[in-house]
């Protein structure tokens, strides 16, 4: 069953690969060949594949508190409903055993006791045999609220989705724009904004991961969304009150949206034009436009990820130095181990049949007695293990091509970027998979990897590239989520969690299993890469065909082809001045036109395409001038990520010291004490990635998640329910949502076909036009 699972959640998962595919389509008019599509996506999939495998050994198991909080649900979900031990505890059948628990000796920390006062071990503490336990719940109990979950998402989506934001200071003061764009969740800062909407607050998984993390990511949002935004668009920092509070886009010094045709001019379609030579950087254009403006979320947001992936590095220097080095060591053996022949030599004891003279007669005593020590005569021969010579060299080989389509991306016109910046984004993607692996199987939480990888990519192409700075960013960015994803590490952390460890001569050791794991994950990861290949192709047929209708002008009823503009032949003040004074009725196209959010849909996409207009079009260099006001956020960022973790450390050092000359019950031991224990729990990195939560996602979370981990965590230790109960609770709460949106979309498919709409009657709790019931910002 962890087989079939496996490779089910590594085709299932969206190839990210796409996302650059379509940002590259849509935003700039550039689309790739459907074979050279498809050499992208399975390239970085299968070489994420391949990283992932190398990962196994640093971080599958149980060290340092490496636990995967979001593979317990699925992993106690199997164990519970495909253990084949029997109902001992209970005189209930639909009760789920306690014997088919059986990773109680998983979540403890033998293996390494002096790493006993670092965070992994606290982990390992809340994730002990005594909290993992037996599971209490009956099969019918978790029937019953999978149907109440695909009820409750039906009711919150159709009927009344005013409580997938339930903006308290709009209903409030409705038409006050001010108030709105202070309570706004889906467009502005979310102050005393909720969400009932379990899509949104099971995503950060609350009834598992632990609470001490979840606490310092919700301080982190909480002082971004509460404090520092609002404080910041007040005061007008980096000029941004004529910009909305929060948004995905980038704008003008107007506070319009940036348009991106107007700086990244596009040669005549028609003419001929060499290969990559489609663009050209429009500096004249961007001074004659408009600089690039932030929002102050958006600036905030990008200090805080620099601060972020700093501070994760110098923290995991300072309080984990073993782990970093042993993980390291593990990395570049397992790279030789690839590239070493002597493994594909096994060598095989046998027991050999040996003639004995017993009693003046010759007897022969072969391995039919073992027992018998004159019979026992070991012998070592070289074999060749066939299955295991073609996986090897099926390694090798997949790991070389994917090499290879990366570095020859200019040769395969896939991109202009050259082979050896390529090369760097490896090594960045390779190098970044420790620190940011490590947050993810401590505490579930992903750091914002996105935007060094852009700033880098800027940097080496310069302005005017975006589609070479995005592809850079691709090469840094999609081999991680590969590897640790479930086609990655998280299929064989499952594996680890759902066999027996203590029979390993067993078939369902995960080492007897692992040749089989590996094959799974192969199979589900080339499927998924082609359905998403087809399905991608037929979308964006079906967009092409919408870019060649005509449009319908709002005051006729005529049917009128877009004016399309010559940005290769025509003046920048010319352009400029057809695009604010435009008297026709003829609305002006270009071929490269922006995401936009609507809501709380399109916000990665949106993300990525301003992330390329500021480091991709505009540049780092233009940033970063001297007449920028941003040319310090990398600064900040830097300094904040090399002075708070080892601030925080040396106080703590330096608490512990005074502590222990101090008296057990004096006052000034108890406040050292406690400033020692501050010290220690406080997560630098946690805290930042809290930080930048927003715009990514809507800023609705904070308060409804916070009181959904709290409470949730609270009643289940006051009910006695262990972590079984815990983990079975969050999978048929995610499996009734996830139900509920599929049949959902399902059925607007149909009703769309049969030109019928799928839509709930206006009231309070469902305005169309405003279901926050906010004004217009």
């Amino acid at each position: 069953m962890v087989w079939i699972t496996s490779m089910v959640a590594a085709g299932g998962s969206f190839a990210p690969a796409y996302q650059w595919i379509a940002t590259i389509d849509i935003d700039y008019g550039q689309p790739l060949g459907q074979w050279q599509q498809l050499a992208v996506v399975l390239s970085t999939q299968l070489f994420g594949w391949s990283l992932g495998n190398m990962l196994r050994h640093v971080f599958v198991g149980r060290r340092n508190g490496i636990v995967w909080p979001d593979t317990l649900p699925l992993s106690f979900l199997i164990q519970a409903l495909y253990s084949k031990q029997p109902h001992t505890h209970s005189n209930n059948p639909h009760v789920l055993a306690a014997s088919s628990i059986t990773v109680n000796s998983h979540f403890t920390d033998e293996e390494n006791p002096a790493e006993a006062d670092n965070k992994g071990a606290q982990v390992c503490e809340e994730f002990s045999e005594s909290e993992v336990g037996a599971a209490t719940t009956s099969r019918t109990h978790l029937a019953v609220l999978t149907c109440i979950t695909f009820v409750y998402q039906v009711f919150i989506s159709y009927i009344a989705p005013i409580f997938k934001s339930f903006c308290l200071l709009c209903l409030w003061a409705p038409r006050n724009k001010l108030v709105s764009l202070l309570g706004s969740g889906w467009n502005g800062a979310g102050i005393l904004s909720l969400t009932f909407d379990w899509e949104a607050l099971g995503t950060l998984q609350p009834l598992i991961t632990p609470l001490w993390a979840q606490a310092q990511y919700y301080a982190g949002a909480f002082i971004m969304m509460y404090i520092l935004t609002p404080i910041g668009w007040h005061l007008n920092w980096w000029e941004t009150q004529s910009q909305p509070i929060v948004s995905t886009n980038v704008f003008d010094t107007t506070g319009n949206v940036y348009n991106i045709s107007l700086v990244h001019r596009m040669r005549n379609p028609e003419a001929e034009v060499e290969q990559f030579d489609h663009y050209v950087p429009g500096m004249l254009m961007y001074k004659t436009y408009s600089p690039v403006r932030l929002t102050v979320n958006s600036a905030l947001g990008y200090i805080c990820s620099v601060a972020a992936i700093t501070a994760v590095t110098v923290h995991l220097a300072l309080w984990h130095p073993q782990w970093l080095r042993q993980a390291t060591s593990d990395m570049a053996h397992a790279l030789l181990r690839l590239w070493d022949p002597r493994p594909l030599f096994r060598a095989r004891t046998h027991c050999a049949d040996v003639e004995m003279h017993v009693d003046g007669r010759t007897e022969v005593l072969g391995p039919q007695s073992p027992h018998d020590e004159r019979a026992q005569t070991k012998v070592t021969r070289v074999t060749w293990d066939i299955g295991y010579i073609v996986g090897r060299i099926g390694r090798v080989l997949i790991f070389t091509l994917t090499l290879c389509v990366a570095i020859m991306s200019p040769q395969l016109n896939i991109s202009a970027l050259p082979g050896w910046q390529t090369l760097i984004a490896i090594c960045w993607a390779v190098l970044m998979c420790l620190p940011i692996g490590f947050v993810e199987a401590v505490t579930g939480f992903t750091l914002p990897m996105d935007l060094l990888p852009h700033m880098l990519g800027g940097l080496f192409q310069g302005p005017g590239t975006p589609i070479e700075t995005s592809y850079f960013h691709l090469w840094a960015t999609v081999p991680i989520r590969v590897a640790l994803g479930w086609p990655g590490v998280r299929s064989f952390q499952l594996a680890h969690h759902c066999c027996p460890q203590d029979t390993p001569n067993t078939r369902n050791h995960p080492r007897r299993q692992l040749p089989w794991l590996k094959r799974g994950l192969l199979v589900g990861l080339v499927w998924g890469a082609c359905v998403n290949h087809v399905s991608y192709t037929v979308f964006s047929r079906s967009l092409d065909e919408r870019r060649s209708l005509p449009i319908e002008t709002p005051d006729t009823n005529t049917l009128t082809a877009p004016k399309l503009i010559d940005f290769a032949s025509s003046d920048p003040a010319d352009i400029l001045e057809e695009y604010y004074d435009n008297d026709d009725d003829v609305p002006i196209v270009s071929p490269m036109l922006g995401w936009h959010e609507p809501g709380e849909f399109g916000r990665l996409p949106a993300a990525l395409s301003s992330e390329l207009v500021v480091w991709g079009i505009v540049g780092p260099q233009s940033i970063f001038s001297v007449s920028s006001p941003y040319r310090m956020l990398f600064v900040y960022g830097a300094l904040i990520g090399m002075i708070l973790p080892p601030l925080f450390f040396l106080t703590h050092r330096l608490c512990q010291r005074i502590a222990q000359r101090s008296a057990n019950r004096s006052w000034p031991y108890r406040m050292v004490r406690s400033l020692e224990i501050v010290a220690k729990e406080i997560q630098i990195p946690l805290v930042l990635t809290g930080m930048v939560a927003v715009p990514t996602i809507p800023a609705n979370f904070v308060i409804s998640g916070l009181a959904a981990a709290v409470l949730g965590q609270w009643w289940f230790r006051y009910r006695n329910k262990s972590l079984v109960d815990r983990s079975l609770y969050s999978a048929v709460l995610y499996t009734g949502t996830r139900v509920a949106i599929v049949g959902m979309f399902l059925l607007g498919q149909i009703l769309t076909a049969k030109q019928m709409s799928l839509s709930f009657v206006s009231w309070w709790g469902n305005q169309i036009d405003n279901v926050e019931h906010c004004a217009d910002i």
